[in-house]
This record gives structure tokens, C-alpha cells and sequence, in this order.
């Protein structure tokens, strides 16, 4: 059985799965409250049995809104990745402890640009959804995706990033390609990349 864990993104990515999974998302929930608390929002060892797949995908909101904060507080950026995400391996790793499974570590989406959402739901008069601009929104997905990739070969899990296909040149999302506010709309191709994966994890 394949148990997924995440954001909304967790959601709208995999709707239409043809294979048998839960969806235990939770929306708006960020990598850094999974690393601050030590917890995976609606995970339960006893759901779990010997040869399952855990996915994972969080860190979408981390990399469009609260690194900014940080930086924006004098942080380095840097310095705010890397504890992001050693934080949420952390509690990965606790959790996870003694079972039986495979790990699947979702790569981050390409973040949305500002002006294409505003030009669909009208100027954005708050902080939320964007800190920063585009182009360190784009600098931090990357960087986090890196330190992803890292620590998912560090920890044998797997490393899953099939948004190439949904990325332009300068590193946005395909708006194309979206619900118009930063989610996959077509996940056609993601889907596709996923049931590959799977089928060579079988």
C-alpha cells in the first residue's frame, strides 16, 4: 500500500492515482512544523505493514513564503535550508524507526509566479501567499531540492523530482499547467513518472 503525506500538494499531484493508496494530507501544513514538532501530520506506525511506501511531500509553502521570513530577519539563507530540511529528515527518521518500507521524498513544485496568479484573483494586498520575489523563490525551491536529493541518498530513501516537464527556462511553474494558484492541474506526467517509479520498486 502506498501512504501519502503532505501538503495540499500531496493531494492535487496524485488525484487520479491508479493505484491503491491513502491520502493522509493535511492542507498548509509546512516542512518546518514537521521538523519543529517531530511529528507527521496523520501518521500512525499501526497503519503501516512490511513492503509499504511512504511518500512524503512538504516544503512548498517553505520555499514561497517563511525562508524569506528568515532572511528577511538577517538569517542566512543558507543556514535556514539546511536546518529546514535536517529537521524534517529528523523526524522522518524518528517516526520511521524499526519499519519495514520504502520512502519516497516528493521534490518541491516550481514556485508560481506572482503576476500570473494576480492576473487571474486580483493584486495580493498581504504578505501571503508570496515573501520574496520570484527569483529567490526559485533560488530557494532549488536549494532545498538539492539538500532533498542529498539526504534522501544519505538516508536510502528516494528522491522524486519529475517536474522538469512543468518547469520553464526561468525555473517557474508552467501556468499552463496549474490550478491557477500554484497547485498541478495537469499531473498527467507526473503520474506517469510516479507509476514508472513504482513499477521498479516492485
Amino acid at each position: 500500500m502506498i501512504h501519502i503525506y503532505g501538503d495540499s500538494h500531496a493531494n492535487r499531484s496524485f488525484k487520479n492515482l491508479k493505484l491503491p493508496y491513502n491520502d493522509f494530507h493535511s492542507n498548509s501544513i509546512t516542512m518546518f512544523r514537521i521538523g519543529r514538532d517531530n511529528i507527521i501530520i496523520r501518521f500512525s506506525k499501526n497503519m503501516i505493514k512490511k513492503g509499504d511506501i511512504l511518500v512524503m511531500v512538504y516544503g512548498e509553502v517553505d520555499c514561497r513564503c517563511h525562508i524569506q521570513r528568515q532572511v528577511d530577519l538577517r538569517r542566512n539563507e543558507d543556514d535556514v535550508i539546511n536546518e529546514l530540511v535536517t529537521n524534517y529528515f529528523n523526524t522522518i527518521k524518528n517516526n520511521t524507526l524499526d519499519l519495514d518500507v520504502k520512502i519516497i521524498i516528493v521534490g518541491i513544485i516550481p514556485t508560481t509566479k506572482q503576476y500570473e496568479l494576480e492576473s487571474i484573483h486580483g493584486p495580493i494586498t498581504h504578505a501571503f501567499p508570496f515573501v520574496g520575489s520570484d527569483e529567490n523563490r526559485v533560488i530557494y525551491t532549488n536549494k532545498v531540492n538539492k539538500l532533498l536529493e542529498e539526504f534522501a541518498n544519505k538516508n536510502n530513501y528516494i528522491f522524486f523530482n519529475p517536474y522538469s516537464y512543468y518547469t520553464r527556462e526561468d525555473g517557474t511553474l508552467k501556468f499552463e499547467l496549474s490550478d491557477s494558484v500554484g497547485h498541478l492541474e495537469d499531473n498527467s506526467v507526473f503520474l506517469e513518472k510516479f507509476v514508472e517509479l513504482y513499477l521498479q520498486l516492485k
